[in-house]
């Protein structure tokens, strides 16, 4: 994707979109990690864009500053697992091992794949007992559960019964992962969100109105960690 960047503003970094469908341009900071979009007609020149762009520079320095730095994870960092500080520290072993409040990597290979990789596997070994153990209260059963990195929704739930998690869930505290489990799983009942998709939700977890706040607040902070080789 073509980048756009600002005279004297080199960390302002825009990410440039066209689109035949657009009648004009526009600006889109992601509540997630601040990522800038411009996006506009495809008959548009590259210049046209960066004008707007630069005619734009102050609001968008204003609004970039309400986000937080990204951390990358790396030797030395500390990451939330299930809602737990867990420190990232390099050994011999031969696959990560978390002992304590530690994750063991091992120091021969790339830091972040290793821990992303245990984060994902982590993660749907919860997802996997929780789910059945939901489904099963309620009669119903699901074929199968995906993880993915997802910048638009925690979880969904297919008409033929196949579930989708974000794998970052692993890295909020075990009910919100429990919260939004419920939730992908009520729909294999109800396919929408009507009164009684929220009792049966309720039914699962419990009162679940806490959990869905934190979501909404906290849920961007999810996306601070970068995981690149």
């Amino acid at each position: 994707m073509t980048k756009i960047f600002l005279e004297d503003e080199p960390d302002l970094e825009i990410f440039l979109r066209k689109n035949s469908n657009s009648r004009r341009i526009t600006l889109r900071i992601s509540s997630l990690d601040g990522k800038i979009t411009i996006t506009g007609p495809s008959y548009l020149d590259f210049e046209e864009f960066r004008n707007f762009a630069e005619s734009k520079k102050s609001w968008l320095k204003s609004k970039r500053g309400s986000f937080k730095p990204p951390i990358f994870v790396s030797e030395g960092i500390k990451i939330p697992i299930l809602g737990t500080e867990i420190k990232v520290l390099s050994s011999r072993v031969q696959r990560p091992k978390k002992i304590g409040n530690s994750l063991y990597i091992n120091k021969k290979h790339p830091v972040s794949n290793q821990v992303k990789n245990y984060l994902i596997e982590i993660c749907r070994v919860h997802l996997n007992c929780i789910c059945k153990e939901f489904a099963e209260r309620i009669g119903s059963e699901f074929h199968k559960i995906t993880l993915r990195d997802t910048r638009s929704r925690w979880g969904s739930c297919s008409t033929d019964a196949n579930l989708m998690f974000s794998w970052r869930l692993v890295m909020a505290p075990e009910d919100i992962l429990a919260y939004v489990a419920a939730h992908e799983v009520a729909h294999l009942k109800h396919m929408n969100h009507s009164k009684e998709f929220w009792e049966t939700v309720e039914f699962l977890f419990g009162p679940y109105k806490k959990e869905k706040a934190w979501l909404k607040k906290n849920g961007p902070s999810l996306y601070r960690y970068k995981f690149e080789s």
